[in-house]
């Protein structure tokens, strides 16, 4: 067995063998980090806020809601425009909450932002 594995074939360039990591001999790394690279972004404003939350409360509905109108009509058939009523309300539903949840986070990152 001692065949397979030779004990004389030690790299000092190579593994937790070096040389560098054996005496010490590597200086620290200390990155340059400022203060300004800790920051969070300002947040996207208002338009562009309102803009993405109305992007993705039409991907929720789509994923959660559009299904179970489309299993639920099977049953109980929708009329009229209440198929749509009920997926446009659950895209507003989705818009405010995800608009004001996100606000209310930027402020929070704003006011910590402050602290620092």
């Amino acid at each position: 067995m001692s065949g397979l594995f030779p004990e004389d074939d030690w790299d000092p360039y190579e593994g937790f063998n070096r040389a560098s990591v054996i005496f010490w001999s590597r200086k620290p790394y200390y990155p340059s980090i400022r203060a300004d690279d800790l920051l969070t972004p300002g947040g996207f404003g208002n338009a562009r806020m309102a803009v993405m939350c109305l992007v993705m409360a039409i991907c929720m509905a789509l994923l959660y809601v559009w299904p179970i109108l489309f299993f639920v009509n099977f049953w109980v058939p929708l009329r009229g425009h209440a198929h749509a009523a009920l997926f446009l309300g659950a895209v507003v539903t989705f818009l405010l909450f995800l608009y004001f949840a996100g606000t209310r986070e930027t402020r929070r990152d704003r006011e910590l932002e402050a602290k620092l």
